[in-house]
């Protein structure tokens, strides 16, 4: 009995080895299939990982030209009467307004005149001022010339509408006049010998000097 006992108990012993060793495979399985697992998800990781990197990154650029950008133009222009064209085109240029000169002028005597035009040649609206001075005798003398500027399209030797100065040439100076791009003002000029000039001033010479300056508004 105690052999059949112990074959028993060495069967039983046996048989729960057995049971035990069958009981331990399915957790080495589990650990085995779950560390196998973790190690496909890491490779795939890493392939997947690999893969993000080396796909293609398609791009495209623009570089926009604007148009042309043109800055405008002040640019004043003069016509004497005689001119079929404007002189002093361009920035800074002078203009010989020969048409306005007298000759034997005596106190109290007839005034010279002469037609002006002040045109706007260029591309912004402008305002100009007009300043005159003068070199000779018969010009800076204090008994000498007087000047009178008039904005007027009549221009006589009595012509005093449109006033814009009158008076004795050093010093002289108009008030600001607008003018438009492509605008005209026409001046009449007039020269005269004042009726105090002194006996001194005979056979003297004098030149006047009507300086424009135009400024873009």
């Amino acid at each position: 009995m105690r052999w059949v006992l112990a074959c028993a108990g060495l069967v039983r012993e046996d048989m729960g080895t057995v049971m035990s060793r069958h009981s331990q495979k399915p957790n080495l399985w589990r650990r085995f299939g779950s560390v196998r697992a973790r190690a496909l998800l890491a490779l795939g990781m890493v392939f997947g990982l690999g893969a993000v990197g080396t796909l293609a990154a398609w791009q495209d650029t623009s570089a926009v030209t604007s148009g042309s950008f043109v800055a405008g133009t002040v640019d004043l222009t003069l016509r004497q009467g005689s001119a079929s064209s404007d002189g002093a085109v361009g920035l800074n240029q002078p203009y010989a307004f020969t048409d306005f000169a007298g000759t034997n002028l005596a106190p109290g005597g007839v005034a010279v005149f002469k037609q002006l035009t002040v045109r706007n040649s260029g591309s912004l609206n402008f305002n100009y001022s007009i300043a005159v001075t003068g070199s000779g005798t018969l010009a800076t003398d204090a008994t000498g010339l007087n000047i009178g500027i008039y904005a007027s399209a009549t221009c006589t030797a009595t012509t005093t509408a449109g006033q814009l100065y009158s008076g004795k040439i050093g010093g002289a100076a108009t008030a600001v006049r607008a003018l438009a791009a492509a605008g005209a003002d026409l001046l009449c000029v007039r020269a005269w010998l004042d009726t105090a000039a002194v006996t001194g001033l005979q056979n003297q010479t004098g030149v006047i000097v009507f300086n424009f300056s135009a400024i873009q508004s």
